[in-house]
């Protein structure tokens, strides 16, 4: 899953639950909205779960091993609030892994919510005037799977030497 994909799974939940009007990706370099908003940071920290699981399969061409390794990931997304009610926003996504209404659908791609918070108080002196903000993080644990190819070993040499290096029999077998 890529971050603009988990963006988007998390946007809409993040926008159901915080009841906030606007939500940005963080770090888009854009002007910032009018009003109170939001931006979502997929991926601020990234660790893993126990060992992968380790797959292996013989493709078609009968040479190539294809090898898939499946990670289990726990993930955090950082979700900062700007301006008015952005602590009350924040607040409103603790406890999210419990609304039906939201972790059906992340369930359902591959996405498990594992908590949420605590919120920070960010409130910031912007241009000579406080500006209310807050940041909640979202723990999550998904799976991610990693593909290469390995080619078969169709024959092999092997070499029976002296002990002053001279060859004394070679031999070749072959798959």
């Amino acid at each position: 899953m890529t971050n603009t994909e988990l963006y988007k799974l998390l946007h809409p939940a993040v926008m159901l639950a915080s009841g906030v009007p606007e939500i940005v990706p963080a770090g888009d370099n854009k002007s910032a909205p009018k009003g109170s908003y939001a931006s979502i940071h997929v991926r601020t920290d990234i660790g893993q779960r126990g060992m992968a699981f380790k797959d292996r399969r013989l493709l078609p061409d009968n040479e190539t091993f294809e090898h898939t390794i499946r990670s289990q990931q726990e993930v955090a997304c950082a979700v900062e609030f700007y301006r008015e009610g952005a602590k009350e926003y924040a607040a409103n996504m603790l406890q999210l892994d419990k609304r039906e209404d939201i972790y059906w659908d992340l369930y359902s791609a591959g996405l498990m919510i594992m908590s949420t918070g605590p919120v920070l108080d960010l409130t910031a002196l912007q241009s000579n005037q406080y500006e209310e903000r807050a940041r909640v993080d979202i723990y999550l644990r998904m799976q991610v799977a990693r593909v290469y190819n390995i080619n078969r070993i169709m024959e092999v040499t092997g070499t029976v030497q002296n002990e002053d290096g001279d060859d004394l029999q070679s031999e070749t077998v072959k798959a």
